[in-house]
């Protein structure tokens, strides 16, 4: 009976019926948008590129810039991937023409639990924050991206100028960019709602966790 009992639960287990919710994981996997800039690896993700309508209502201290403007600004620039600075336009935060502080935030009119974007000049007073209903779920600095002594604002070096993707985010509908200091610079936000697995592809692990306990146990005897 205890036997029986194990494999319904390994059977459970494929099926995402049973265990814990999974924690939110940061990768840096990017592809190349058309205009050579980084971008989401996922064809299932909705971009803001921010060269066109706005797909998102925004409010608070940021600006939608081109180019780079000493001590405010800096486009992001990858210097493995890219062959000069971003020459599109991009989110920057705060307004750099108020104060040298501030928060940008995006309503999105829906829930995901994706996000990606790509950061540029990461520091260490830069927070991407994620809310629903007005409740903030989780919230990331750049010392979360990279170690902290690379979070030094540098505007060419890859490991300051990067694509990050926040995987298995609790469901959020909107984001904001908070910075302490000059800027917050982002290009090609990315949001989505990750694809579940289709009942065939989970019916098939489990038939094969099932087949693998059933022949451990032929083995045993």
């Amino acid at each position: 009976m205890k036997k029986i009992f194990v494999l319904f639960t390994v059977f459970l287990f494929a099926l995402g019926v049973v265990g814990s919710v999974g924690a939110v994981s940061i990768n840096y996997e990017y592809s190349l948008s058309s205009d050579d800039t980084l971008t989401t690896p996922y064809d299932w993700a909705n971009v803001e590129t921010f060269d066109s309508t706005l797909l998102w209502s925004w409010s608070g201290s940021g600006a939608i810039v081109q180019g780079s403007v000493s001590g405010k600004y800096a486009a992001p620039y990858n210097s493995d991937v890219m062959s000069g600075p971003n020459t599109t336009k991009y989110v920057t935060v705060p307004d750099p023409t108020g104060g040298n502080t501030g928060s940008y935030k995006a309503s999105l009119g829906g829930t995901y639990n994706y996000f990606g974007l790509f950061w540029g000049s990461v520091d260490t007073y830069n927070t991407l924050s994620f809310y629903k209903d007005g409740s903030l779920l989780a919230s990331f600095t750049g010392t979360d991206i990279t170690t902290p002594n690379a979070a030094n604002g540098n505007q060419t070096a890859p490991f300051t100028n990067l694509y990050v993707n926040f995987v298995d985010l609790p469901e959020f509908d909107s984001f904001m960019m908070s910075s302490t200091n000059f800027a917050f610079e982002a290009d090609n936000i990315a949001v989505g709602v990750k694809p579940v697995p289709e009942p065939a592809t989970m019916l098939l692990l489990a038939s094969g966790l099932l087949g693998l306990a059933g022949l451990r146990r032929k083995f045993k005897k």
